[in-house]
């Protein structure tokens, strides 16, 4: 099934460009059982549900810094009208068969899922595809041998758009089980037993150069230099909280376990240059990377390049709040620009 979008000559960006329809559709959780009890084994047709949710553009969101500044940002709004910075949680089971319906704004947008690779029609990538306005449902099952750690992002002018706010955090569970039940949970199915992770968190290290949020929908699309190849940072957050000038731990975003328990944190690097992070005294391991698990875990040590997706458990073994740290370089060189801190406190 082919579909080309032509901008209007002389045109570089057009306003109104028509959507297809979503190829093969499928409308209720009784067709989607027959279809998914007809698949292959290898295909796991024992496995999963039909799964909706909604993610509509808004242009309209606002970040105060501790200096009082205000910040422009963008982002999608949930199904239950939650407009957060990152965006809403996506979570999933392997094997689910997933619809996204997305409303887009007066522009082109889309919904691009980093490490999944669904079809050319849902994997959001415009260049290949199309992009969005109006509304249009991505559909993509989450297959069983795909578990872990992913984002979704806009991919129209896609540094940019990122940088705005268009992304969040997507966690597919292992196969067979419950995406909405709480810890204790395993990473993925082969996992040894003592990854096992009774507290979670997800931590989206992100940095703001304030320039870059006064630019339009599609600055440098034209040709013209927008400057995105510039980033200066002057402020550095965890999620949607900002580091205040003191250095101070965030506490939006601090992490609570008891002695005894196995911490694991998610990371998505949203700020578009390798983070690098501090753990003090703890002693972590990296055991998967764009949702693909480490069979053996690795010394958490080095720079995350962008876009890296990491899953980071560590046993809280005694008590105390050591200080976890990521830290943001500057364009062009690698001295670091900045610092964002939050802690994990282990409670007898």
């Amino acid at each position: 099934m082919a579909f080309l979008q032509t901008p209007p000559q002389f045109q570089c960006v057009a306003a109104e460009i028509d959507n297809p329809a979503t190829p093969g559709l499928v409308s209720s959780q009784e067709e989607w059982l027959a279809l998914r009890n007809a698949l292959a084994p290898e295909h796991g047709p024992q496995y999963g549900d039909l799964r909706r949710f909604v993610r509509k553009v808004f242009v309209n969101g606002d970040l105060t810094m501790p200096d009082g500044r205000r910040i422009r940002h963008w982002g999608f709004e949930d199904e239950h009208g939650a407009r957060t910075l990152p965006s809403s949680l996506l979570r999933v089971s392997a094997g689910d068969l997933v619809q996204v319906e997305m409303s887009s704004s007066k522009r082109q947008h889309t919904i691009h899922w980093h490490g999944i690779e669904p079809d050319s029609f849902n994997d959001g990538v415009g260049h290949t595809s199309f992009e969005v306005t109006g509304n249009y449902t991505y559909q993509w099952r989450a297959h069983p041998g795909t578990v872990g750690t992913f984002f979704y992002h806009c991919h129209v002018n896609t540094t940019l758009h990122v940088q705005m706010g268009l992304f969040g955090p997507l966690i597919v569970d292992p196969p067979g089980t419950d995406p909405n039940a709480p810890p204790p949970k395993k990473p993925f199915l082969e996992a040894p037993d003592d990854w096992t992770y009774d507290v979670e968190a997800i931590w989206a290290p992100y940095a703001i150069d304030p320039r870059w949020h006064e630019l339009n929908h599609a600055a440098g699309l034209c040709g013209e230099d927008a400057g995105l190849n510039v980033f200066e940072p002057e402020y550095f957050l965890i999620n949607g909280s900002p580091q205040t000038p003191d250095g101070a731990p965030i506490e939006e975003v601090a992490v609570h376990a008891k002695v005894g328990q196995t911490i694991l944190i998610r990371t998505i690097n949203a700020s578009y240059f390798p983070i690098t992070y501090d753990f003090g005294s703890l002693d972590p391991l990296t055991i998967e990377s764009d949702g693909r698990p480490f069979r053996t875990a690795m010394d958490l040590s080095g720079l995350f390049p962008k876009g890296e997706l990491t899953a980071i458990p560590w046993s809280a073994t005694d008590i105390g709040s050591p200080t976890e740290r990521s830290s943001s370089p500057r364009s062009r060189t690698s001295r670091p620009s900045g610092a964002s801190a939050s802690t994990s406190t282990r409670s007898g």
